[in-house]
């Protein structure tokens, strides 16, 4: 990949090329942060969207459920209600 480099290397290394060499790994390190970041962005958007749809799946069952049993709704929807009156109460 490299050659090894030499202290004679070193020494006729001039101050111009050492700036060319440092310029070049600042370009390298902007080019790999912007890859992490696009790759980030790309994730977090994947991952936003799936926990929309989790969510929306979430209440579709739960409207779904009520639909099809709602004495049942209605029951746990006043106990929870009676529940939370007991406990704001003692408060």
């Amino acid at each position: 990949m490299n050659a090894p480099v030499s202290p004679a290397t070193k020494a006729a290394s001039s101050p111009d090329d050492l700036s060319q060499q440092i310029e070049n790994l600042r370009a390298d390190v902007m080019k790999l942060a912007e890859t992490i970041k696009n790759d980030m962005s790309d994730e977090i958007e994947n991952a936003g969207r799936q926990i929309g749809q989790t969510g929306r799946d979430a209440r579709d069952t739960a409207t779904n459920t009520v639909i099809a049993h709602p004495l049942t709704a209605v029951g746990i929807a006043a106990g929870v209600g009676l529940l939370l009156g007991m406990i704001a109460r003692k408060s």
